[in-house]
């Protein structure tokens, strides 16, 4: 039963190794996209945080293989232009999110239930930043 929980536990660190890879690439796309300078140092910082949460789900023994096909985490693309850069990050960053809350109803060890935990307030916090600057 062990081995199981492992190869479990293994799967879900992959999927979200993915999720993080992805969310933390279309940040940087959006930011590189953005005009205003506080959307685009926000997108840089939110990159940078869920490439940090990739090493921290490494270090919990994530496979390094990371999964592909995580389809919900993709830019709207309305005739080549981006509708809404800020929009259109909230709604990639609450998917990322759900992954991670999703993943805490699991049997998961205590120290990758931390790191989801503490990822999800960064999150959340971050959302409410974005809330606040008006850019939306």
């Amino acid at each position: 039963m062990l081995s199981m929980e492992f190869a479990s536990t293994n799967m879900l660190l992959s999927s979200l190794l993915s999720t993080c890879a992805e969310t933390a690439s279309i940040a940087a796309r959006l930011a590189a996209c953005a005009r205003e300078e506080f959307l685009q140092h926000f997108l840089h910082e939110r990159s940078v945080s869920y490439a940090r949460a990739s090493i921290e789900l490494r270090d919990h023994g994530g496979s390094a293989a990371v999964e592909n096909g995580t389809g919900d985490l993709t830019l709207p693309v309305i005739e080549g232009e981006l509708d809404g850069i800020a929009t259109a990050w909230e709604a990639i960053e609450c998917s990322a999110l759900i992954s991670f809350r999703d993943a805490l109803d699991l049997d998961l060890p205590d120290d990758v239930f931390a790191t989801l935990r503490r990822r999800i307030e960064d999150g959340v916090s971050a959302l409410e930043r974005l809330r606040l600057s008006g850019v939306m």
